[in-house]
């Protein structure tokens, strides 16, 4: 799947197993990490060109995207802006 525009394609990383106080959380209420792999990129514009790479990792703004699946994978397409900072 390929992204346009300004718009990144991303896969949360997997969601904690425990809280921090170390209960368990069940599968089905987790909800998905705001730590992402950047998997794809859309093509920009000339007034507002990507700075995002394929392959760095990031956080995410809780909430926003669009959940999309991919080959059986949770992933989220979203605006560049809505990667608040990369690691």
């Amino acid at each position: 799947m390929k992204p346009v525009g300004q718009n990144v394609l991303v896969k949360p990383y997997p969601s904690a197993e425990f809280t921090s106080g170390g209960l368990f959380v069940p599968q089905s209420v987790r909800e998905p990490s705001n730590k992402v792999h950047i998997v794809a990129v859309g093509g920009g514009s000339k007034k507002r060109p990507m700075l995002l790479k394929p392959g760095t990792s990031g956080f995410r703004v809780k909430s926003w995207g669009i959940e999309v699946d991919v080959e059986g994978e949770l992933h989220f397409i979203m605006e560049q802006s809505a990667i608040i900072a990369l690691e």
